[in-house]
Parts: C-alpha cells; structure tokens; sequence
C-alpha cells in the first residue's frame, strides 16, 4: 500500500482491509449438529452472496512499510515476525501473515516432516498414526508454498479497499454435525480484485484435499472453503489462506 502507516484492524476470524484501515465483524446462525455422524461428510463452500462468519478474539497489525507489526493485545503473542498465536495451547489458533511469516511457517513444517519421516524409518513396525501425521503435514507444507508463490507474485498492495474474513474452528458453528470448517470470505467496494482462496480441513476422518479457487470479486462477497464432520471431541485442524495480501488463518483443537 503505498500509506506507509496504514491500519490493519484483524479479528481472528475476520480481516478487513480498507484503503490502509481495516473492520470486520460478523455472526452465522448454525443448526443443532449431528452426534450420530459415524462416516465423514465433506462439503466445499462456494457462496456469492451475505454469509455471517462467527466472531472470535481481535487483534490489529500496524504496516510500516514491506513489514506488518502487532498492536500490543494480551490475546495475542508474537512468535517471530508475521507469525502470532493466541489460546492456551502452542498453535491453538495462529495468524501467518506475508512472506516472512510463510518462511517461518514453512521452515517450521519441513523441519517437523523429516523428523516424522526419521521416526517413521527407525519403526520396527509400521505406525498408522505417524504416516497419517506425514500425509496431512505433506499437505499442509504444500499449501504454505503455494501461498508464499502467489505473496511473492501478488503486487505489493491491492488497489481497492476489500473486507477479508475468516473462520478456522469447528464446523458446528457453520454447519450441521462435528468436525472441522475452513472459510474465509472478500469482498471490495470502489472497484474489483482478483483473489484466490486455498482452504483444507482435518478430522479423525482424515484430511480433505486443499481445495483452492480464484475469482474476481467486487461489492458481492465470495466464501469458499470446506467442511468436514469428524467424531466429537477429536482431533482436528483447519487452516484459510488468501492471496492477495498473503494472510492465512490456523486452528488446531478438538472436533466441534
């Protein structure tokens, strides 16, 4: 952006980008969810239209140049640059935000894959449970490259003031049953952009593939993402991310 002190006001689940400040605010009525689900069910949102994402914690990064900084807020903590956490468990609910929070995050992941794949090699009998561990963080490193490809050829800032929000939780405050759901959602006033959205989520029923799509989009918002049930209180993850400006969001708990 060229305000080299613009705002960025970012809800956990919601950030808003607008001309150099940003808002977002929003709440989803849900269905009673389902307890019975014994097999999975996956369903891809791809929505034009209002669609509520549920509110969680607040947080604001302050721009200063190519670099984002955290608004000092007792919910969140800073982990290196670009990379901040809050929740009472390590990685519960992380924002990576630009290149240098996609660096730290794939570094990160590369370095817990080949220690997966070490522990794999040196079983005497194969683990189900640490090759399902490999496959799903494989995934997961594949979509932080991908996303650090489209920062590094996104252009430096978008032209149009644009809303961008998230929900990375469980899916039962957005769909019918337990699991976990993946969304994130823009829209822009003052002309159109072009974004593009990748979105996966884990459950006990296995992970679904990263789904990703790119779109126009101008004053209608555009949703997208996927759900997946999984068994109550098991657990999950989910992970949003949109490029451009190079955010994603995290969350990593229990079926919901």
């Amino acid at each position: 952006m060229s305000n080299a002190n613009s705002i960025f006001a970012v809800r956990f689940l919601s950030v808003a980008l607008v001309a150099g400040s940003v808002v977002m605010a929003g709440c989803m009525a849900s269905s009673e969810p389902d307890e019975a689900i014994d097999s999975a069910t996956e369903a891809l949102v791809d929505e034009s239209g209002a669609l509520s994402l549920p509110e969680r914690n607040e947080m604001q990064l302050e721009r200063a140049g190519d670099s984002l900084a955290l608004v000092p807020n007792a919910a969140w903590k800073e982990l290196a640059p670009g990379v901040w956490e809050s929740g009472e468990r390590e990685g519960e609910n992380r924002i990576i935000a630009g290149a240098e929070g996609h660096a730290w995050a794939i570094e990160r992941a590369e370095k817990e894959l080949s220690d997966l794949q070490a522990r794999r090699a040196s079983q005497a009998e194969e683990e189900p449970a640490v090759n399902d561990a490999i496959e799903r963080l494989q995934e997961q490193l594949a979509n932080l490259q991908e996303t650090a490809k489209n920062i590094a050829a996104a252009p430096a800032s978008l032209t149009v003031s644009c809303d961008i929000g998230f929900y990375t939780g469980p899916s039962s405050s957005v769909s019918g049953y337990y699991g976990a759901a993946a969304l994130a959602q823009v829209s822009c006033t003052g002309g159109c952009e072009t974004f593009t959205v990748s979105a996966q989520a884990c459950t006990n029923f296995g992970c679904s593939p990263v789904y990703s799509s790119s779109r126009v989009v101008c004053s209608t918002p555009w949703t997208y993402g996927v759900t997946k049930s999984g068994t109550y209180g098991a657990s999950c993850s989910s992970a949003a991310s949109v490029s451009p400006p190079g955010i994603m969001s995290s969350w990593s708990g229990f079926c919901g």
